[in-house]
């Protein structure tokens, strides 16, 4: 991965890239009559402004407000470069509640990772990601527009539809679907949780969350951290992988190992996750 670089992905939806340098994550920006909506804000106002830079220079309608897949903070940092409504479910709005009361300088960061209130893997990347002086005085923007499980944006000629999907990465997981251009924004939603030593899927919670993807049928499927836009064999590729990987938990247990074929490491990579959170 390098720097985050603009693409058109569809007639109506751009993706400013990921950077595995500081864990930013892919941002999208969906365009109609009536405006433009970011998904995802960003790890931080930097990320978001570089994104709505790139909109700007590219003859997008202006930007009338942010959509958030889940709370972690590299999704949800960004918000205060521009000056328009967060959109989240009640979920994620309680999460970003949580974090925008604890300091973010480096000793109360690092006191965090070891009272197990932040993530290892997340130290580094912040701590790249804002100087010290950007993370004593960062504006974490409370949602000013929530909902329980599902809301519409209209964008005047297009809908953009955003569905609580949960899931282990992020109970409060919700994707942003744009059935016009058939674009399905899934965030991190199909990711392990990573807070876990290793970490870890749920056959329950990966059953419950492919159950709630059956209702979309993308021709583009964007994930949060993936350099690469799915197309639909390759999305529907990875969800019959999961499915694949529950079944073989469910059947064998700790034998479903053996089953895997030797050439198949994202299968096995799965199996593994999910005995890890089997065995919890």
């Amino acid at each position: 991965m390098g720097a985050c670089r603009c693409e058109d992905v569809s007639p109506r939806v751009d993706r400013f890239t990921p950077d595995g340098r500081t864990d930013r994550p892919v941002l999208g920006a969906v365009r109609g009559t009536a405006g433009t909506l970011v998904v995802d804000a960003g790890a931080s106002p930097a990320h978001l402004a570089a994104f709505a830079a790139e909109l700007t220079a590219r003859g997008r309608p202006p930007v009338v407000a942010i959509a958030l897949t889940h709370w972690h903070w590299d999704h949800s940092f960004g918000s205060a470069a521009l000056d328009v409504p967060v959109i989240a479910s009640e979920a994620t709005a309680a999460g970003v509640a949580v974090q925008a009361g604890y300091a973010w300088d480096e000793a109360s960061l690092r006191r965090r990772v070891d009272e197990g209130l932040e993530l290892a893997f997340s130290l580094p990347h912040l701590l790249a990601e804002y100087s010290e002086t950007e993370r004593t005085g960062l504006e974490i923007v409370a949602p000013q527009v929530t909902f329980a499980e599902r809301h519409a944006v209209d964008l005047g000629d297009v809908a953009v539809e955003l569905v609580r999907v949960g899931g282990d990465h992020a109970d409060d997981s919700v994707v942003a679907w744009v059935p016009d251009d058939r674009v399905l924004f899934l965030g991190d939603a199909l990711y392990p949780c990573l807070w876990g030593d290793p970490e870890y899927l749920t056959v329950a919670g990966t059953r419950a969350l492919l159950d709630r993807l059956a209702a979309f049928a993308p021709a583009l499927a964007l994930e949060g951290h993936d350099e690469d836009v799915a197309d639909a064999a390759a999305y529907a590729a990875r969800l019959a992988g999961l499915r694949r990987a529950c079944d073989l938990v469910e059947a064998h247990g700790a034998g479903a190992p053996a089953r895997v074929p030797a050439d198949d490491e994202d299968l096995a990579e799965l199996v593994g996750q999910l005995l890890a959170g089997e065995a919890r």
